[in-house]
């Protein structure tokens, strides 16, 4: 008894075919909740790279937590002690600072505009950031190989505007005078080398930013120095906890990158929700196709289900048939519309040949597939299409089977 159920909504399912209103409207139903799940899933992923991707940009430059104290210089080998012993969610940290100069092609003389110059650690600086990952040339050098001595890490459109190659001189003009009170300001210029272009793919820092060892930077202004400590946590840590101790514990500024870009990533959150729970009531939609298929086929079967009735099959089987029905019409759709997701997805991810206006922080249209998103998308799509099947059968319990069979019959 219980396998009949299960037998009877296969029956139904194969003999729709000879019955072309019925067939045409499983057909509808079954594209409808795969073109559902396919955009639900594949847009999600599209969502969730666009938020990886900005993420792992912004962290080409910045890291996970900043710590400064409004310019001043930073302690780093005693605040290093206390982040050792005292917060062991701390992976990695790592000093830096940073000054502005004017900065001219030797060769062609042409000055360019002011620029920030950023003096970091090289052997710590990979452990809280991606700059290492983004140099361009040359290339499997690492930051610890490349900023020795005088040389420096330029942009790629930075040394493009200056039509500047790896192993070239680079001239620094720098202000000697901290408090300026007259309108003459003197410049002392200072010679340093390209060994290394990056490319983040932000402009600001493509176009405007220099990277030295922090070293060089203390030589270049000899009153500068660390101002800032970036932090990169073990994963799984709470970020904002560990902010709110770092601030209690030294009294500093502490704070996430995400802070340094409200609009961008709370932009990136409410298009993702938003686009999500757009395309879900899309697949609602969808979904509510089965209940005009459910109450089709009730209708035709009112015979059938008098005569089980008649027979003795109990209602809830009765409601377990169409339930089946529903439901593997439901299941295949959203097993296909995924499926074909992860293929466009795995497309996207592999050839990212869609590109995009400058506007964006990136060139191609990013894809991200995760597993969560797959899941949560299949979820979404049976639990609709089991509301809508679980209405619509358990209307076969009202059909009576006396008016049935003798008028009907």
């Amino acid at each position: 008894m219980n396998r009949i159920p299960l037998f009877l909504s296969i029956r139904y399912l194969i003999g729709s075919k000879q019955e072309r209103s019925i067939s045409a409207m499983i057909i509808v139903c079954f594209l409808g909740i795969t073109i559902g799940s396919f955009a639900l899933a594949l847009v999600a992923s599209v969502m969730n790279g666009f938020e990886h991707v900005t993420h792992e940009k912004m962290q080409g430059i910045h890291s996970q937590i900043i710590m400064h104290a409004d310019g001043e210089l930073l302690n780093t080998k005693k605040i290093g002690t206390v982040l050792q012993k005292e917060f062991p969610a701390i992976a990695a940290y790592s000093p830096n600072g940073s000054e502005q100069a004017i900065i001219q092609n030797p060769e062609t003389k042409e000055i360019h505009d002011v620029v920030m110059i950023k003096g970091i650690a090289p052997k710590t600086e990979p452990c809280i950031s991606c700059l290492e990952k983004k140099i361009l040339a040359p290339s499997k050098k690492t930051l610890a190989d490349l900023l020795i001595k005088n040389n420096v890490l330029i942009g790629k459109k930075l040394a493009e505007n200056l039509e500047l190659q790896i192993g070239e001189p680079l001239t620094l003009f720098i202000s000697s005078d901290k408090n300026i009170r007259s309108k003459k300001v003197r410049f002392d210029d200072e010679h340093v080398v390209v060994s290394g272009i990056f490319a983040i793919g932000i402009d600001e820092f493509d176009s405007r930013c220099i990277f030295c060892s922090l070293n060089l930077l203390t030589k270049l202004f000899p009153e500068s120095g660390p101002t800032e400590l970036g932090i990169q946590l073990q994963p799984g840590s709470n970020e904002q906890s560990i902010i709110n101790a770092l601030e209690k514990r030294l009294g500093l500024t502490v704070y996430s990158w995400k802070e340094l870009y409200p609009a961008l990533v709370s932009a990136l959150k409410l298009e993702k929700y938003v686009m999500f729970l757009i395309l879900a009531l899309i697949t609602l939609v969808a979904s509510m196709n089965i209940i005009s298929l459910m109450f089709m086929q009730i209708a035709r079967k009112r015979s059938d289900i008098a005569i089980l009735k008649a027979m003795g099959m109990p209602e809830n089987a009765l409601v377990k048939t169409f339930l089946f029905l529903g439901m593997s019409i439901a299941f295949i759709g959203s097993a296909v519309g995924l499926f074909l997701a992860f293929i466009a997805g795995f497309i996207l991810e592999t050839y990212p040949f869609i590109t995009l206006p400058d506007a964006y922080y990136i060139s191609h249209l990013p894809c991200k597939m995760t597993g969560s998103i797959f899941l949560i998308v299949f979820v979404i799509v049976i639990v609709l299409s089991f509301i809508s099947t679980w209405f619509t059968a358990r209307h076969t319990k009202q059909i009576n089977i006396s008016h049935v069979l003798r008028f009907e019959g």
